[in-house]
């Protein structure tokens, strides 16, 4: 008996590679995994090595391994680049990039159309009987030009005559360009606060003023209704896009922002009215 415990112990080494497996974790996607383990003892850690692996992120993990969907983005980022100003009509707009898009970060006040002919200046009584590209001011103030901008009727945001009202290499935003933007403010978080996120930090009244978290800095210019008064100033700024409606009487699409509220707002008005104008990048 005493010859045959070392047989024994031979055998297990030779046939069995140790009587005694090696335990651990046997799952090769597991942070601990061991490939010499072979009985799996439940340890398995899926958990330690993972993280954010971009190196652009916020919460960037050089040590994780595996990517868990938990990157962080500063939303202020913009992934486009944009020229940092744009002289056109005797002025220079300052210009922000949000997202893939430049915008101008001021109303527009230019008398004239891109190729020089200029705009009609009308006063906003003679917006009602209008079929034909205007502008006005608010009360026709040049005191609220100057922080409001102009106000442009609807035939004038949405004509291509004369190449357009904005400068070249840019234009009125279309329907599209309007919907990137609020796509992009989803994803930053302001979903159900893009009023927030895109109205100045003062001038709005009764407290309505945004974070201007992006530096679109939109300001209240009010409107001309389609009755031709003046209505709204610094309690609402409504901004045209170039698409229209099918509707009667002809109608073009805007987005609206207000004191009274986080959100932002769209619809069709009449192209009679009077509606403040932001150029976008070609």
């Amino acid at each position: 008996m005493t010859k045959l415990i070392p047989f024994l112990a031979l055998t297990c080494l030779v046939f069995f590679s140790g009587c005694s497996k090696e335990e651990g974790c046997t799952y090769p996607g597991a942070c601990n995994f061991n490939p010499e383990a072979v009985v799996d003892d439940g340890s398995c850690d899926y958990s330690s090595c993972s993280g954010c692996t971009d190196p652009a992120a916020l919460n960037y993990d050089a040590g994780a391994d595996t990517d868990d969907g938990s990157c962080l983005y500063d939303p202020t980022v913009s992934t486009v680049d944009c020229v940092s100003s744009v002289d056109f009509d005797e002025y220079s707009y300052p210009v922000v990039g949000i997202g893939g898009q430049c915008w101008f970060a001021e109303n527009l006040r230019s008398g004239t159309f891109q190729d020089g002919t200029e705009i009609p200046f009308l006063n906003s009584s003679a917006f009602p009987d209008l079929e034909t590209p205007a502008l006005t001011t608010y009360n026709n103030s040049s005191l609220i030009l100057e922080s409001h901008g102009h106000l442009y009727n609807g035939f004038a945001a949405s004509t291509a005559t004369h190449g357009g009202i904005c400068p070249s290499g840019w234009h009125v935003p279309t329907e599209l360009d309007w919907v990137e933007l609020e796509s992009f403010l989803i994803g930053a978080g302001y979903g159900d606060r893009m009023g927030t996120a895109l109205k100045s930090t003062s001038g709005w009244a009764e407290a309505g003023n945004g974070d201007d978290a992006f530096g679109f800095n939109g300001t209240g210019g009010g409107v001309i209704w389609p009755d031709g008064g003046s209505y709204n100033y610094n309690n609402i700024g409504t901004y045209w896009t170039s698409s229209t409606t099918a509707a009667t009487p002809e109608s073009g699409n805007y987005r609206q922002l207000a004191n009274t509220t986080d959100q932002m707002a769209n619809g069709p008005y009449w192209l009679v009215t009077g509606c403040s104008v932001r150029c976008v990048a070609d």
